[in-house]
Formats: structure tokens, sequence, C-alpha cells
């Protein structure tokens, strides 16, 4: 092996493709934030800075709904360790499942995309990066 040839696995870029895969390709967006609105991770396709802290404090607040880039979200489901939420305007479907302390893994889905189906991909995800965010 040439010494460029090795690469340190990325654990929220594997997450996110396990997300991607186990949903039959409808998660199409992933980030990871804390509650106080730090961006920690996103992917190349979203741009999480602006919502962060609204979204953090969304789970907190068991909110009836969220806004994320400009799109109106109406909350679904909510406990202290998640939140699932729909497009208003059928622009796809949010997700928010806790990693651990004040880490969210924050995914977006395709409208056509099952929201409970996607919550458990993504909760899967999450759990997959306990201890290694």
């Amino acid at each position: 092996m040439n010494r460029g040839e090795f690469r340190m696995a990325d654990p929220v870029m594997e997450a996110y493709t396990q997300a991607y895969n186990d949903s039959n390709e409808m998660v199409q967006a992933f980030g990871i934030i804390t509650t106080s609105g730090n961006v920690l991770w996103q992917s190349d396709n979203w741009d999480l800075t602006e919502d962060a802290a609204a979204l953090g404090s969304a789970v907190k607040s068991s909110a009836t709904s969220v806004v994320q880039n400009q799109v109106k979200y109406s909350t679904l489901r909510t406990t202290p360790e998640s939140l699932v939420a729909r497009s208003v305007s059928g622009n796809g479907i949010l997700v928010l499942a806790k990693i651990e302390g004040e880490k969210f893994v924050v995914a977006w889905a395709d409208p056509n995309a099952s929201p409970d189906g996607i919550y458990v991909d993504v909760d899967r995800a999450a759990k997959a990066l306990k201890g290694k965010i």
C-alpha cells in the first residue's frame, strides 16, 4: 500500500451512507448538530448553519413545527430524543435523532418516503455514531 492510499474512515459519512442505503435512497441530506446550534457536520447538498439552533431547541420544546432552509415542516411525532416532521408544502421529511448528550443527526428525506421508516433508518445511523463524534 502506498502512503497516500490509506484514509481514515469518516464515521459520519458511513452513517449517512447507511441511512441512504437503508432508506432505499430516500435520505438525501444529512448533518450533525448540537442543541446549542453548532453544526458539527453536514452533507454538501444543504446548509444547516442558520437553522441549527432552532432545530436543536425544537426537540427540547416538542415544537409543533420547524423551519429548515425557509421550508416549514409540521411535526408528526416528537420525543426528548427525536422529531419527525413533514413539509407543509410537500417538500420532504425532516428527522432529528439523538446520538448522545446534546448531539443530534438531522436528515432530510424525499417527500415520497414513509416518515416512520425514515425515522428508523436515521435513528439507526444516530446509534452507530454514539461515541464517535
